[in-house]
């Protein structure tokens, strides 16, 4: 009996595949021939279905953010305030230094940002040379960090943990709490709170890419929000050019016409990007981007506005390097930065300090038309820069500039040697 039931629900199964083999080869099919544009676009989908999957949420959702980075707190704070076997920890490490054990050490950010430089400073060292000599134990990394000011001797010598194994016994839960922020940062809009938690923990991992990818997204998503906000207001003009757009876009962030919208926050995130990832971890065409922001912020202080004015004109000049067309924006670029009328008005401006900035951006102008082949011209704004070299000597605010006076020589030698000059450029002393 048992075997005439299973021949017939094996009867009834192939039954039920003869009459679907149809759709089941037409769904091989059409797997077969999307799967290669699936494998190829995965990145590109899985983008979409996280913008679907919070829209559906609603955007910008802080609950779900704050919710998020409170998952990525506790996880922080867990690693901080508990510590397995803390003082026996220590005594073990002591015993066991050589195997690199380091049980019971709670985490510190700062300890493993330490030890993530102190492994990156010797990139090109053979790995037997990696680990800290005992000098450098006792002196860099003894445990008086992790002591408790009521129990911790100083008259006593005791070496702290191996970097490596301090900074491996943590990680896995410093990269759960980094995931937990950068999830939020896709729920956060304006909101500036989960940037600066990736920050706090991103250069403890190693990953500085991360500071810089969190405070660019909620730059785009500050502009975004403001953008869709002026769209269902119906308060945008139509037929407008993308500089136009984003003039209009920065004018309502700084006039705070939104409250979702914090224009400190908008600035704080610029200037991140520019002050603490540097201008080598970011391509210098999206640079330009942040400059041509920052400027618009800063354009009522007339110190800031000359300031990063200059620093776009420095960008400018890299820029040259690859297209000619650059050096001649920075040329005006560096102009603007020369005229120290912009400045004037300003009770709290140093003086001297503005003639050296003055002195740096007339030299700049010069090695771009230099860079350009006009050396006349270059020739001419160093020779009546002699006249201003008491700006940026012994005489100047801080001392002797030696970087800009060396500067200020090696771009004089240059030109007169491409003028056939050979005299007058041999007899300009030698800089450091």
């Amino acid at each position: 009996m048992e075997s005439d039931k299973v021949r017939e629900q094996g009867q009834s199964l192939n039954q039920i595949f003869r009459e679907n083999l149809k759709y089941i080869l037409a769904v091989l099919l059409v797997w077969a021939i999307t799967f290669p544009y699936i494998l190829q676009n995965k990145d590109t989908i899985l983008a979409r279905l996280t913008l679907w999957f919070n829209q559906k949420d609603g955007y910008p959702n802080l609950r779900v953010a704050h919710k998020l980075i409170q998952k990525g707190d506790e996880i922080i704070a867990d690693r901080q305030e508990k510590s397995t076997g803390f003082f026996s920890g220590l005594k073990d490490f002591a015993e066991d230094s050589d195997s690199g054990k380091v049980n019971g050490f709670p985490l510190d950010l700062m300890i493993m940002e330490k030890a993530c430089l102190y492994y990156r400073s010797k990139e090109h060292v053979e790995e037997i040379f990696l680990e800290p000599s005992w000098l450098e134990k006792a002196k860099e990394w003894d445990t008086s960090a992790f002591h408790r000011k009521e129990t911790y001797d100083s008259n006593k010598v005791s070496l702290g943990p191996n970097p490596k194994g301090y900074w491996n016994l943590h990680i896995e839960a410093v990269l759960e709490a980094l995931d937990y922020y950068k999830r939020a940062l896709q729920f956060s809009g304006p909101d500036l709170e989960a940037a600066k938690k990736i920050e706090s923990v991103a250069w403890a991992v190693c990953r500085p890419a991360e500071i810089l990818l969190a405070y660019k997204t909620n730059m785009i998503e500050t502009e975004n929000f403001v953008l869709n906000k002026l769209k269902s207001e119906n308060k945008l003009p139509s037929k407008l050019t993308e500089k136009q757009q984003l003039t209009i876009l920065l004018s309502v962030i700084k006039n705070n016409s939104f409250s979702e919208v914090n224009p400190n926050n908008y600035q704080e995130s610029l200037l991140r990007q520019i002050l603490l990832t540097g201008m080598k971890n970011f391509s210098p065409k999206e640079m330009d981007e942040v400059y041509e922001r920052i400027i618009y912020f800063v354009a009522q202080s007339e110190k800031e506005y000359l300031k990063f004015v200059q620093r776009r004109g420095d960008l400018y000049f890299q820029l040259g390097k690859e297209n000619k067309d650059y050096y001649k924006k920075a040329i005006y670029q560096y102009q603007i930065a020369r005229n120290l009328d912009l400045a004037s008005q300003d009770e709290t401006v140093d003086l001297p300090l503005l003639l050296v900035h003055q002195f740096e951006a007339n030299l700049s102008i010069a090695k771009c038309y230099f860079e350009l082949g006009e050396f006349k011209t270059a020739l001419k704004i160093v020779d009546e820069l002699k006249l201003l070299l008491r700006n940026v000597d012994e005489s100047s605010v801080g001392g002797k500039k030696i970087r800009i006076i060396n500067d200020y020589y090696d771009t004089k030698r240059k030109v007169l040697r491409k003028l056939k000059r050979f005299e007058e450029a041999d007899e300009i002393p030698l800089t450091d």
